[in-house]
């Protein structure tokens, strides 16, 4: 069983390393798109950490036989399956069972397992059904990985020289049994590290930017590889090495060769944001900002105040989604909307001087345009979009054409805020 005070399953000098592993998440409403499962890209991220190839993800519906097919060919091609979900209390859930199956081994009940359920119960006040002591059944051999958040214990078992590790698939209590038994196990039985480090990039396509980093993307240690989304391009530069230490050197010149050939569109590293990095510039230069969106519906103003501690540098958004709101709350001249139109640059630029005047702030930035799917004319299409920025020095406007992603309402609109964000991030790097 477990080691009482690690809960670590014994491991000797003579067993085998863990180089390898597949993921395979159980549950019809993950296969249906009913649930999103996250859980697959959590683990994979803490198995990188660990020096483990991912080969393969997978997910199968509550099918048992599915289910068992499924564990036998991942046993065969990775050292170590990691399961999610199918462990609850009710006839779908079918996770231990198969695995029983796979391996040939007997269900038994544990009565550790069945005491557990107990008190789980009874810290919630309640009593457990007959079905929820189906939890309490495990093959036959079986090592179990407590679940100090949830009723259902996981378990460990050799599956034809692989190691099957079985996980609930509510997130939290699946990351703390990770964390607490199988990551210090796996640590006893693997070599190495694998190291990523994920640079952030905007303002230039993937095709472009892999133009001109072409030598790198061609390596094989570090890996450069480059991942495209909604205006945004990120290189993420992966190594393996012995330990964790000397991946990140070998990674360390190749990013700083990646900066040094794309620093005007460089934005940030790791989890950055493209409106947290606006918000960083603007608190280091104390400057403050005011919004004006019209075919954006507020989503500027929602990524940045989806940061703690925003209101430092954002003052004011306004939603003029209306001419008559853009006249009453703007000041935009009446005569420029009957020219012009609301979508036009000259509206952007006074959308964004009108909002920095009114807020009294060191920058105004405006995004008007035809989101879609419907509404757009043959002088006005779909994904025209057109982003103001105003302040002390003048007011700007750039014009974009985004009709390639006119069937998606929300590829316009995000495009839209990145570049109106990306805009402004340039205006200041250039007054510094």
């Amino acid at each position: 069983m477990l080691d009482e005070k690690t809960n670590v399953p014994d491991a000797d000098e003579n067993t085998d390393l863990i180089r390898s592993a597949e993921i395979l998440a159980i549950g019809t409403e993950v296969l249906l798109g009913d649930l999103v499962d996250t859980n697959t890209a959590w683990l994979s991220r803490r198995l990188a950490g660990l020096g483990i190839s991912v080969y393969r993800h997978m997910t199968v519906g509550d099918n048992k036989q599915r289910i068992v097919a499924a564990l036998l060919e991942a046993s065969c091609r990775a050292d170590l399956v990691i399961t999610t979900g199918g462990l609850g209390p009710t006839s779908d859930d079918l996770t231990n069972e198969c695995l029983g199956l796979a391996a040939t081994r007997q269900m038994v009940e544990y009565p550790e397992a069945r005491r557990h359920v107990d008190e789980m119960f009874a810290r919630f006040g309640r009593q457990p059904t007959s079905s929820n002591y189906k939890q309490a059944l495990f093959p036959e051999g079986a090592r179990l990985i407590p679940n100090p958040l949830g009723t259902a214990m996981g378990a460990l078992l050799e599956l034809d020289g692989a190691l099957v590790a079985t996980f609930p698939g509510v997130p939290i209590e699946m990351k703390r049994m990770f964390e607490e038994t199988l990551e210090p196990f796996i640590k006893l039985r693997t070599a190495g590290a694998i190291v990523s480090r994920t640079l952030w990039f905007t303002g230039i396509g993937e095709s472009a930017l892999a133009e001109k980093v072409q030598d790198l993307l061609d390596a094989s240690d570090p890996t450069v590889a480059p991942l495209a989304g909604q205006g945004k391009v990120r290189l993420r530069v992966t190594s393996r090495a012995a330990t964790h230490e000397e991946a990140e050197k070998r990674i360390e010149p190749v990013a700083e060769d990646i900066l040094n050939r794309l620093k005007e569109y460089y934005f940030g590293e790791k989890d950055e944001t493209l409106e947290g990095a606006v918000g960083r510039l603007l608190t280091e230069n104390c400057a403050t900002l005011a919004l004006a969106e019209s075919c954006t519906g507020g989503l500027l103003a929602k990524r940045l105040t989806d940061k703690a501690g925003s209101s430092v540098y954002f003052v004011e958004g306004l939603v003029t989604y209306s001419n008559e709101a853009k006249e009453r709350l703007l000041g935009v001249p009446r005569e420029l909307l009957v020219e012009h139109g609301a979508v036009s640059e000259p509206v952007a630029r006074a959308m964004a001087k009108g909002v920095r005047e009114d807020a009294d702030t060191d920058y105004g930035l405006s995004v008007t345009g035809v989101a879609g799917p419907d509404g757009g004319t043959e002088e006005k299409p779909v994904g025209l979009v057109f982003v103001g920025l105003s302040d002390a020095s003048g007011t700007v406007a750039e014009k974009l054409d985004l009709s390639a992603w006119r069937r998606s309402r929300e590829a316009i609109r995000e495009r839209s805020a990145n570049r109106a964000f990306d805009l402004l991030r340039r205006r200041i790097l250039e007054k510094r």
